[in-house]
Formats: structure tokens, C-alpha cells, sequence
């Protein structure tokens, strides 16, 4: 079973949008006390956000797609694992995307 905030919020007797706040670190006016029962709540319970519905509410994703044409050529693997390492250090995610050298294939992948 999937570890809502709903579930979190009801374990530290708070709000969601505490504990959002909390998670999120949105919010310098919640009491320290508050702060660490929420903290502890999401811990023990292992609590994890969905990362779709935030992405939804946030209407931001932090995915970056690259497009290559081909990935068993050293050359794109070294870049895309170039662009894997700096998006991650700033909270990106990374999907590839392969064309094999098809530009039909290309083409798809590009359109809005």
C-alpha cells in the first residue's frame, strides 16, 4: 500500500498542506515542534510524494527528453551520460529517446 500524505498528515495529527509545507520546506512559520512530528511521521511511515500529481499541481515536471539517434554510438552514450549527471544534480530527470536513424521516428518524438 502506497504512503499518502493524507496518511502522513493524520500520523502527526496535522494538516496536508503542513505537511506539504514541511516536506517542501515552503514555510518558515510552523512551529519547530510541529515541524520535527511531521518529519518523524515521514520516516516511520517511508513516505513518498507522487510525483505525477505534483508535476500536475506544480505544472512543471523537471524532465528533460533528450533525442538521439543513436545510442550504441560511444559518442551519444558519453553526452547523454553527460546530461544525466548535471540534471540530476539539479533535480531534473532524464528520458531518452532513440531514433535509430529514422527520421519519421525523429519526427515523432519532436511533436508538440
Amino acid at each position: 500500500m502506497k504512503i499518502t500524505i493524507e496518511d502522513v498528515a493524520r500520523k502527526a495529527k496535522v494538516s496536508k498542506a503542513t505537511v506539504s509545507r514541511v516536506f517542501n520546506r515552503t514555510s518558515s512559520h510552523i512551529k519547530e515542534e510541529t515541524r520535527e512530528r511531521v518529519l518523524k511521521a515521514i520516516k516511520e511511515m517511508d513516505y513518498r510524494p507522487n510525483i505525477i500529481a505534483a508535476s500536475l499541481k506544480k505544472k512543471q515536471t523537471n524532465t528533460i527528453a533528450t533525442v538521439i539517434s543513436n545510442i550504441s554510438n560511444p559518442f551519444f552514450t558519453a553526452v547523454v551520460r553527460g546530461i544525466e549527471d548535471k540534471a540530476n544534480k539539479h533535480g531534473y530527470n532524464v528520458i531518452l529517446c532513440d531514433t535509430d536513424e529514422n527520421s519519421k521516428k525523429e519526427r515523432e518524438y519532436l511533436q508538440d
